[in-house]
C-alpha cells in the first residue's frame, strides 16, 4: 500500500494557495490541517469563553479542551495527569528544569548534547550552573554530526541524574534509537532520561510506554497544528520534583508543570491533528478500530516510506557534489534518516543559496536554527549556519525535482 498523496493534500487548504511554490521548511513549522482550523474557527467563533461553567458555550469549551488532553494521553500511551500542554517546548523545557533543580546536589552529574536545538541544551546547562552540578557533554562526531551510543556509556556514573538528548536532530536529520539508549542508560546509571522529539513528531508519533523515557517533549506547529507543546512526565518523577505552578494548583497534575493558565482555543484545537491522523488512517486502513498507538504506528510505516522517497535523491545529489557539505548520513537505508536535510555551501554563504532558492519559488531557509553549539562544533560559522530543505509526507515527488533544478542552479556561481 503506498500514501494516497491526493487525499493528504486536500487535508492542507495553503497547498493550494500557491501550486507552484514548493514549501520546503517544514521543520520550523508546518501547514495547518483542515481539521485543525476548523476546530480554531469554531471554538473562536462560538465558545470564546471561560471554560468549564454549567451554561453551554463554557461547557462545550471545556468539553473540546478535555477532548483534546484524552486524544493526546491515547495516541502517547500515558496517564493524564503525565501530560503538560504549554506554550512552546522552549518554555516547557525551561519549567521542567526549574522543577527539577531542587532535586540536585553539588557534585550531582547530568549529560546534554552539543547536537540538541538550543531548547534542550541551554536550560539543563543553566540550570546545573546554578546548582554547582557537574555537565558532561556527549559529543557528535567531527564529520556527521551523529551521536556514537559507546561515547554516551562512558560518560555514565552513579552520580548521573538526567540524561538530555534528542530523538532527532534538527539539522542532522538522524533518529537517535531512543528505546536502546534507555535501556543501556537505566542499566548503567540511576539516571533520568529527557528527550526532545520535535524533529522528530512530524514523522513518528511514538509510544511512550514502549520508549521507556521519563520525560519527553515536542511541539504540535510543527506537527500539523496549533502553536502549543506537548511534554510528557512520569508520573511517578512528579512527587520529587518542585512544582511551577500557583500555589493552589498544586494538587492538579495538569497543572504543575504550566506556570500560567491553558491558552483555551489551542489546546482544543490539538485535538484536530489527532482528526487528522484518524481520517488519514481511516482513508487507508478502513474502519478497523485497533487502539490509537496501533492506528499511528499503521501510517508511520505509509508515511515514512514515501518520505524515504523524497529525501533520497536529494542527499544522493548532496553527497556527490563537492561544492557542498552534507550535514548527517546520505542514505536512507537505515530508515532512521528524516527528510530534514542540511549543508553547508563551500563557496557561498548558506544565506545566499537560500535566498537563489526562494527567488526560484523553493521556500527553504538558512541559519543556525537553535543548534548554535552543534554548528559551531562542527566547524561551521553559526551566524550564517547551514541551508535547511525539510520535508514531510505531504511533499511530493515533482516537488523534490523543482528542488533538485534549484540546488544546482544556487549552487553554480
Amino acid at each position: 500500500m503506498r500514501l494516497d498523496l491526493n487525499f493528504v493534500r486536500d487535508q492542507f487548504g495553503q497547498l493550494a494557495d500557491a501550486p507552484e511554490f514548493v514549501f520546503a521548511a517544514n521543520a520550523g513549522g508546518s501547514y495547518v490541517a483542515n481539521q485543525v482550523n476548523d476546530m480554531l474557527a469554531h471554538y473562536d467563533r462560538h465558545t470564546r469563553v471561560q471554560p468549564y461553567e454549567r451554561y453551554e458555550s463554557s461547557n462545550t469549551a471545556g468539553v473540546a479542551m478535555d477532548r483534546a488532553r484524552s486524544l493526546w494521553t491515547q495516541a502517547l500511551d500515558i496517564d493524564d495527569d503525565e501530560l503538560t500542554i504549554g506554550p512552546s517546548t522552549s518554555m516547557n523545557t525551561y519549567v521542567l528544569s526549574q522543577a527539577i533543580s531542587g532535586t540536585l546536589n553539588a557534585g550531582d552529574e547530568i549529560v546534554v548534547t552539543n547536537q540538541d536545538h538550543e531548547a534542550n541544551n541551554g536550560v539543563w546547562r543553566r540550570m546545573a550552573k546554578e546548582r554547582g552540578v557537574i555537565v558532561k557533554e556527549w559529543q557528535v562526531d567531527q564529520d556527521h554530526g551523529l551521536l556514537d551510543p559507546d561515547a554516551l556509556l562512558a560518560l555514565l556514573s552513579e552520580k548521573t541524574r538526567w540524561v538530555c538528548f534528542a530523538h532527532c536532530s534538527n539539522i542532522v536529520g538522524t533518529l537517535n534509537p531512543v528505546e536502546l539508549l534507555v535501556s543501556m542508560i537505566k542499566r548503567n546509571s540511576p539516571a533520568r532520561v529527557f528527550v526532545d522529539a520535535v524533529a522528530l513528531a512530524p514523522h513518528r508519533i511514538c509510544n511512550l510506554r514502549q520508549l521507556g523515557v521519563d520525560g519527553y517533549v515536542f511541539s504540535l506547529y510543527k506537527v500539523y497544528g496549533p502553536h502549543q507543546s506537548l511534554m510528557f512526565v512520569r508520573r511517578d518523577l512528579h512527587d520529587q520534583l518542585e512544582p511551577q505552578c500557583h500555589y493552589f494548583n498544586m494538587g492538579n497534575a495538569n497543572q504543575m508543570f504550566n506556570p500560567a493558565g491553558p491558552q483555551h482555543s489551542l489546546v482544543a484545537g490539538c485535538a484536530g491533528v489527532i482528526d487528522y491522523f484518524q481520517a488519514l488512517h481511516l482513508h487507508h486502513f478502513g474502519g478497523a478500530q485497533q487502539p490509537l498507538p496501533e492506528r499511528l504506528a499503521d501510517l508511520h510505516g505509509l508515511i515514512s516510506a514515501h518520505e524515504d522517497e523524497l529525501a533520497a535523491p536529494i542527499l544522493d545529489y548532496l553527497s556527490n557534489d563537492t561544492r557542498v557539505r552534507l550535514i548527517g548520513k546520505s542514505t536512507v537505508k537505515d530508515h532512521d534518516r528524516a527528510p530534514t536535510i542540511s549543508f553547508a555551501p563551500m563557496k557561498q554563504s548558506a544565506r545566499a543559496v537560500a535566498t537563489k532558492m526562494q527567488d526560484m519559488n523553493i521556500g527553504t531557509e538558512s541559519g543556525h536554527f537553535y543548534a548554535y553549539r552543534l554548528l559551531d562544533d562542527l566547524g561551521i560559522n553559526p551566524e550564517d549556519g547551514v541551508v535547511r530543505i525539510s520535508l514531510v509526507h505531504y511533499n511530493q515527488s515533482a516537488d523534490v525535482e523543482k528542488i533538485l533544478t534549484a540546488l544546482d542552479a544556487s549552487l553554480t556561481l
